[in-house]
């Protein structure tokens, strides 16, 4: 719900861009601790029916076009733990996200050193979970 609700804040002002901001990177971690939390695990497969709306939290947070750095480069490394922990099983789904591949050839061409080398692991583990 948080993450739906800041994937359609409108940045008024500063304070609740930089708010909103903050709370997107808050959910981000969260996912991505999850994520590698079942990384290996044979009940990593219960995180699939979540997958899609963690693809589509994504694909709205790259149309809105108003993210820090920082929630940049924890959404390009939330979808590679999607495609490290699921795999094939997220193969598909990140194939068919909206804005996936714009995304991340978009990070992958960043100026920030950060975001492109969190953007060459997603793309090595993007890659991976495909070719399943």
């Amino acid at each position: 719900s948080a993450a739906e609700l800041s994937a359609h804040t409108n940045g008024a002002d500063d304070d609740m861009t930089e708010y909103t901001n903050s709370l997107r990177n808050g959910i981000l971690e969260a996912y991505s601790g999850i994520f590698q939390g079942f990384k290996g695990s044979p009940k990593a497969q219960l995180l699939m029916p979540y997958a899609q709306h963690v693809l589509q939290f994504l694909d709205s947070l790259y149309m809105e076009k108003d993210m820090d750095d920082v929630v940049t480069k924890a959404a390009i490394g939330v979808l590679g733990d999607l495609a490290d922990t699921l795999g094939g099983a997220a193969g598909s789904l990140i194939q068919q996200s909206v804005s996936s591949k714009d995304f991340l050839k978009e990070c992958l061409s960043s100026e920030d050193h950060l975001i492109k080398e969190s953007a060459e692991w997603a793309k090595l583990t993007i890659s991976r979970a495909i070719s399943y």
